[in-house]
């Protein structure tokens, strides 16, 4: 069943995945703060925000201190620092190599007890409508090489195996018939279908895929 609020564009929804893991005295690193929406909905003043864009980054400062303005892969900052760390919708933006990089890094400056809570889409139909999209990386991805499961089949050597995966919630959005009908031939026998799929979608039925998730990964001592 799939829980309905999850069928969303929305990214705040999907804040609460992490914000639940933050204590009063947590330190907090946000990947890619963009206009401070995660930093926002914590309502946490000493949230660390680090992001690419110089703009952003002077907007953050005027709320907020802890701001650094940088470029993935590098972090800046000292190992095992953060109890958790946040990531929304930044690493479909990065090369293979770069986003393999950037978990190093991730892994380097999160404590041991520490979450990772990282956000992204999958493949779907509009994916490549944002020019800037590079790949959509498979939470599967987290488990090989952050996990002492999954198979031996590396392109690159495995960066821990001290994580386990907490949560993994999918986001999905609604598929309407004329989606479908526009790859077809609209003849009298798709016509009848359409009717009768639009008949069943009056009285409930609904049809939904996946287009994106939210994993939250604990490092183990």
């Amino acid at each position: 069943m799939i829980d309905l609020k999850y069928v969303t564009q929305n990214r705040e929804v999907f804040f609460e995945f992490a914000k639940k893991h933050i204590k009063p005295d947590s330190k907090v690193l946000d990947i890619g703060a963009g206009a401070g929406a995660f930093a926002e909905y914590c309502e946490k003043k000493d949230i660390y925000l680090y992001d690419g864009n110089e703009e952003s980054v002077k907007q953050l400062e005027k709320k907020y201190d802890n701001v650094f303005l940088g470029s993935l892969p590098q972090l800046p900052f000292e190992d095992e620092f953060f109890n958790v760390i946040h990531c929304s919708h930044v690493v479909e933006h990065l090369e293979p190599q770069v986003f393999y990089d950037t978990l190093k890094e991730m892994n380097r400056c999160l404590k041991s007890e520490g979450v990772l809570i990282i956000s992204a889409p999958l493949m779907w139909d509009r994916f490549y409508d944002d020019l800037s999209h590079i790949k959509p990386y498979s939470p599967n991805v987290y488990i090989k090489y952050l996990t002492d499961t999954g198979n031996n089949n590396f392109t690159r050597n495995k960066i821990s195996t001290r994580y386990q995966s907490l949560e993994l919630v999918y986001r999905y959005y609604e598929v309407f018939f004329t989606e479908t009908m526009t790859r077809t031939k609209k003849n009298v026998f798709s016509y009848i279908i359409s009717k009768v799929i639009n008949l069943t979608y009056r009285v409930g039925f609904r049809r939904y895929k996946r287009n994106g998730y939210t994993i939250v990964l604990k490092k183990n001592t």
